[in-house]
């Protein structure tokens, strides 16, 4: 009877265990099965719901079929298309043998092991037969589960986005594999670290905890999305939030041989996403590593470079004509890295490239609207000091509708004795909101309401994503770091015109009014026309998942920094090129190339810096150099690569022709063109 009772005692323990477990394994698989449910179809579409080990590869390698001489032709086109093959061939001749890892992929000191390796391990020469060796594929993984693991070394805010829009996540991965699965398939699997920068600071900038209480949120916004697409569009990751463990991802990349692959696994890192906080800490902590991947580099720059503040020279010689009475501090810039390496928050200069972000549609009501008897405004401020000045527009705001805010730090405000201020009397402020309550307060909102601050943001997309009508404040003057305290040590000559600039210009009615809010009688018209409008909720595709996981798989596939690229195999296509001239004075690429309706593109400068070109163009008796940000103009060409320069105009009352390569583009996602797909 004892006995029984133990056998009992034990099964009783056994099951009140393994039950719960099991349950759990099966409501985790359940997750992965439940969108896309039809392996067959997950493995022909490029789908995985998870990122798994894929065992080594076993390669059959035979090159007696070769004789040396077939090992050693190459074809006539070699030249052109395979720009380092001749360099590399020489080199692995002589050095196989500094790291097994050659051995390794069968290098063995024959002139076929050598062509074999170029060719089919690495892609320097041009293939002899077929491609036989098999490399990991990127493939659509929609799957959250390949992030829990760094969940807990994340702020709070960034895991609540990522969880709050992986529905959308999930739609966007299904509607990009459907439209462009031809460009989403056959994706190299790269090794990817992302090493957030300023968060290694957050003892010091305490900017994660802040951002709970109405801090900023645009850069943890942007990490959020960078991390959610870099998953879902299946790269390798490594994630680093502080210096522990960036020095242990840099200790095993510097610990592996030279050679990229090793039985079809990649081993080198391919792309480092960092900010500028993150490469000063590489650059302090890991100079050789940083050395050793500088064109890996890809750094997260909300505002953007401008060349004249990369080149740390030029912008010493030229620091006086480039700054204002402010400063004439360039704390942000001196980097020199390519300006195709800094990536955007929005595509305000085309020499950076646009990593941007996705518009947080989740909860999107547009039924609601119509419901409501009396119309709306929300202010775009959510802190004291962005209503500085701002009574007049606000009082006639008042004339018209009721008007919601969320100023996060009123309270502290209001207790200041002297502070005197009127202008929140009938202002109904809401305080410091999550997603979910701005979402609800926007769905209950005609007008999104600009006060000149902040220049960029996130905000003004959402509110149009729920129906709104933003109204964009017009500056009297441009503001530029010239001029205003807040651009003042920007490494951009960028003049803001309005309040963003990045969308006025590209979306008008009936989603923006832009508008001088200090202009009672224009501020009025567009307050009364912005009621009358009733648009539907809009997103541009470029700010929607489907588009931001199509550009930045594109990107990382297609855009080559580090080596070499024939011509031929260069993106966006060569044959995409069109080139003009600057018209008027104070012209810059940028302008000469957006009034033909295109964009100036940068990897074409090289192309397009040559001194037959500019004869041809120009008339020239003959041509000089210049390191310039302004060449190739006239019958000058550039001397210096790093000079290239899209944005740069020339002085005032020169006689300055820039010649400018032009694409186009594919509407509502500015990075790729028409052909880039």
């Amino acid at each position: 009877m004892r006995r029984r009772r133990r056998v009992l005692a034990l099964l009783f323990i056994f099951s009140a265990f393994f039950t719960p477990l099991g349950f759990f394994y099966f409501t985790i698989a359940n997750e992965s099965r439940s969108r896309y449910s039809d392996d067959s179809e997950e493995n022909n579409g490029g789908y995985q719901t998870m990122e798994v080990s894929e065992p080594p590869e076993t390669i059959h390698v035979d090159f007696k079929k070769f004789s040396e001489d077939e090992c050693s032709n190459f074809p006539p086109n070699m030249t052109r298309d395979y720009p380092e093959c001749e360099s590399k061939m020489r080199w692995i001749r002589n050095g196989w043998k500094t790291h097994h890892c050659y051995a390794e992929n069968y290098v063995d000191g024959s002139e076929c092991s050598f062509r074999y390796y170029l060719s089919q391990v690495e892609s320097y020469c041009p293939l002899m037969e077929k491609n036989t060796h098999k490399k990991s594929l990127a493939k659509i993984s929609p799957s959250i589960r390949r992030l829990l693991p760094i969940f807990d070394t994340i702020p709070n805010y960034m895991k609540t986005r990522i969880n709050r829009l992986w529905k959308k996540w999930k739609e966007g991965a299904h509607e990009v594999m459907e439209k462009y699965s031809d460009s989403m398939s056959n994706r190299k699997k790269l090794n990817v670290l992302v090493f957030v920068g300023f968060l290694a600071n957050e003892k010091t900038l305490k900017l994660a905890k802040k951002s709970d209480h109405g801090g900023p949120l645009g850069e943890l916004l942007q990490w959020s999305d960078l991390l959610a697409t870099l998953s879902i569009i299946g790269h390798h990751l490594e994630v680093s939030t502080d210096k522990d463990s960036l020095r242990s991802v840099v200790n095993k990349y510097m610990s592996r041989g030279p050679c990229q692959y090793v039985n079809g696994s990649r081993q080198q890192l391919d792309i480092i996403f960092t900010d500028i906080m993150g490469l000063n800490i590489l650059r302090q902590q890991h100079r050789q590593f940083l050395m050793n991947n500088r064109c890996r580099i890809r750094l997260l720059d909300s505002f953007g470079t401008h060349t004249e503040f990369t080149n740390k020279s030029y912008f010493l010689k030229n620091k006086r004509d480039l700054s204002g009475p402010i400063s004439q501090r360039n704390p942000w810039g001196g980097h020199g890295l390519d300006l195709r390496q800094h990536w955007t928050f929005y595509p305000h200069s085309d020499d950076n490239t646009f990593l941007g972000f996705v518009v947080d549609t989740e909860g999107v009501n547009s039924e609601e609207k119509q419901k409501r008897s009396y119309p709306s405004a929300l202010v775009y401020g959510k802190e004291m000091y962005m209503w500085d000045n701002a009574q007049k527009p606000i009082r006639i705001l008042k004339k018209f509708v009721n008007i919601y805010a969320t100023v996060a730090d009123l309270k502290e405000f209001e207790r200041r004795e002297d502070n005197g201020s009127s202008i929140f009397n009938d202002v109904q402020n809401h305080g410091f909101l999550n997603s979910d309550e701005i979402s609800a307060l926007l769905d209950e909102t005609n007008i999104f309401f600009g006060l000149g601050f902040p220049l960029e943001g996130p905000a003004p997309l959402e509110a149009m994503a729920h129906g709104a009508v933003f109204i964009n404040a017009k500056f009297k003057e441009p503001k530029s770091r010239k001029n205003y305290r807040f651009l003042a040590e920007k490494p951009t000559l960028r003049e803001v015109m309005d309040q963003p600039k990045s969308v006025h210009g590209k979306i008008g009615e009936p989603h923006v009014i832009t508008v001088d809010i200090d202009d009672e009688e224009a501020l009025e018209a567009a307050i009364k026309r912005a009621i009358q409008l009733k648009p539907k909720p809009f997103v541009p595709f470029e700010f929607s998942p489907a588009g931001m996981l199509l550009r930045v798989a594109l990107l990382l596939e297609k855009q080559e920094i580090c080596d070499k690229i024939a011509v031929s195999k260069r993106w966006p296509p060569v044959d995409q090129m069109r080139i003009f001239r600057t018209v008027n004075p104070e012209d810059s690429c940028e302008i000469a190339c957006h009034s033909q309706n295109l964009l100036c593109e940068p990897s074409y400068f090289p192309i397009i810096n040559s001194s037959p070109l500019l004869t041809r163009e120009f008339s020239c008796p003959s041509t000089s150099a210049d390191a310039s940000p302004l060449a190739p103009f006239n019958c000058t060409v550039q001397s210096s690569a790093s000079l290239f320069s899209c944005a740069s105009r020339p002085p005032p009352l020169s006689d300055i022709i820039r010649i400018c390569p032009c694409r186009d583009y594919i509407p509502q996602q500015h990075a790729i063109c028409t052909k880039c797909l």
